[in-house]
């Protein structure tokens, strides 16, 4: 399941310049309007207009949205025996 805070992330990737500015471009996990299908744009994190394209592929979301989960719960665990108060005996 796609979260507020999944869809409102956006990671700039170095390696992936816009066609237009040369700036990096990023990567966003977002759902359709109509739809509520999940998909992951790409876009100019300068201006939005100059380059954004949508990957739609239902297998390939799934799988990372699979893998984002995996690692999302990961985390969580970690963070949570981290916080977790120890008790000595």
């Amino acid at each position: 399941m796609i979260t507020n805070e999944q869809v409102a992330s956006t990671q700039p990737n170095q390696s992936l310049q816009c066609p237009v500015c040369g700036d990096a471009m990023a990567f966003q996990i977002a759902r359709g309007r109509k739809s509520g299908k999940p998909f992951l744009m790409v876009k100019c994190l300068r201006d939005g207009r100059h380059f954004r394209g949508f990957v739609g592929d239902k297998v390939y979301v799934t799988r990372l949205l699979e893998r984002l989960e995996v690692g999302n719960n990961s985390r969580k665990i970690t963070e949570s025996q981290e916080n977790s108060p120890t008790t000595e005996n």
